[in-house]
């Protein structure tokens, strides 16, 4: 099933796109590679390594007739079993060539891999808002070059910006790029990585995108990295402020790579992520 849920926020229609599914083990979390990592995985019912199959979603969000697509995940082209987004999109009723906005939290593949097809444009008629401090940092090959991005990740991102050049929109910081949509600032995993704040009469939901890899590891464990975090420190801290701050306002949050929506609570010295569509995984740290 690649339509997973449908949640309101005021007039907007925010709907899930699954695209797959990836593993997700002590070779990517590598703290998960302890005592504590084999109590998770195990309390899972899966093997003391994983790994956990976790979800790589893209968002449709829809007012008043118009449709933005909140990334695009791998796409079937890019990584073969991939897609879902686009079949997703197609059972909706809607063509890519339909899709006038295209919104990118950060331009690793999962997020814009789809946005390619047979050379080209995948979505003909799109342009793309992305984050100024992230569209700063792909185009410069001396950034590239000292980061910790595989080669692989930064050829594909040049030949987007290169392909969709001329309908680039650079947002900077927290600035709106359309009525009740911003940009939210969460560095780490790459230097302009952001979520999505999503406002309307007086309702909110962030998307915060690859705040997380894995809700049953990291929400008990907020200090646990991924291996492909540009900066793991900063990751870290970003990850660690958020929760904070989302425990005490009860902000909704939903995100490329959890199934469903919730919200934030304090477990022992870590965090749990419930909600009525998803499972309490997380355990006291």
């Amino acid at each position: 099933m690649t339509i997973l849920e449908e949640l309101r926020v005021g007039r907007f229609t925010v709907t899930t796109l699954l695209d797959g599914h990836f593993p997700a083990g002590v070779d990517l979390i590598t703290g998960a590679g302890s005592s504590e990592g084999e109590a998770l995985f195990v309390a899972a019912g899966l093997p003391p390594i994983g790994p956990s199959h976790e979800p790589i979603n893209a968002f449709a969000i829809k007012r008043d007739g118009e449709v933005w697509l909140l990334d695009v995940g791998f796409g079937a082209e890019f990584v073969p079993g991939f897609g879902g987004v686009r079949s997703a999109l197609e059972a909706s009723g809607h063509k890519p060539a339909d899709i006038r906005t295209i919104v990118l939290t950060h331009l690793h593949p999962d997020h814009i891999g789809g946005l390619i097809e047979q050379g080209g444009r995948a979505y003909p008629n799109a342009r793309l808002i992305v984050p100024q401090v992230e569209l700063d940092f792909w185009s410069d090959p001396a950034a590239t070059a000292a980061s910790r991005e595989p080669e692989a990740n930064v050829r594909l991102a040049g030949e987007v910006l290169r392909i969709y050049e001329s309908t680039i929109i650079a947002i900077d910081g927290s600035a709106p790029f359309a009525p009740g949509l911003r940009f939210w600032p969460l560095p780490g995993h790459t230097p302009g990585h952001s979520g999505v704040m999503i406002e309307d009469e007086g309702d909110t939901l962030l998307m915060w995108a690859d705040t997380i890899h894995s809700a049953m590891l990291q929400m008990p464990y907020p200090h646990w990295t991924v291996e492909f975090d540009d900066d793991p420190a900063v990751a870290a801290a970003t990850r660690h402020e958020l929760f904070a701050d989302l425990a005490l306002s009860g902000q909704r949050v939903i995100g490329s790579h959890i199934a469903g929506c919730g919200r934030i609570e304090r477990r022992g010295n870590g965090y749990a992520l419930i909600g009525p569509s998803l499972v309490d995984e997380a355990v006291e740290a």
